[in-house]
């Protein structure tokens, strides 16, 4: 998996913009979607679409997935890349806010429909922990290595899985 670190504050403000995350997040859920799509899944015009998918490709976030001719008009189909994105290259300050950002959409995600935390066969649908945990720096570094590993090896759909949004926070305390 490659690693986007964002530098500074015009690429933080390119990828935090809000009408961005939510073309990033149309992407991750619905897969390669055009502009025009993406417009009328979002409620923008267009051109709209279009200039906030050509910003987040300026960060290699996005990409062209193919190209489609329908009724003599060639349409642009886009993905999200597989890409993690850090935020720590940025100043403490910077990155107060865009923790605060993401808490919120997280937040906002999770509630806005009644979460089951298993389906109806007792399999694993949702939950929401917190607490503490005693690792050695070595112990750290392999719980890293071990939850990066297997979002990256999770991160690209494949028959039989189904879409699960994550959000880890791990801290020395």
């Amino acid at each position: 998996m490659k690693m986007l670190y964002i530098q500074d504050g015009k690429q933080l403000e390119i990828y935090m913009h809000p009408k961005r995350q939510q073309i990033l997040h149309a992407l991750s859920v619905q897969g390669p979607m055009t502009a025009k799509m993406l417009s009328d899944a979002l409620g923008m015009t267009p051109s709209s679409a279009k200039h906030h998918v050509s910003r987040l490709m300026e960060l290699q976030v996005v990409e062209v997935d193919h190209t489609e001719l329908i009724h003599g008009i060639t349409a642009t189909y886009y993905r999200k890349r597989l890409v993690t994105v850090s935020f720590s290259s940025l100043a403490e300050e910077k990155r107060k806010l865009v923790c605060g950002v993401i808490a919120k959409q997280i937040h906002d995600d999770f509630y806005k429909k009644a979460q089951s935390f298993t389906d109806e066969n007792g399999h694993f649908q949702a939950d929401q922990l917190s607490g503490v945990i005693h690792l050695s720096k070595p112990e750290a570094d392999e719980l890293y290595k071990l939850i990066r590993a297997f979002i990256d090896e999770k991160e690209k759909k494949e028959d039989g899985t189904e879409l699960f949004v994550f959000s880890l926070m791990a801290y020395h305390a």
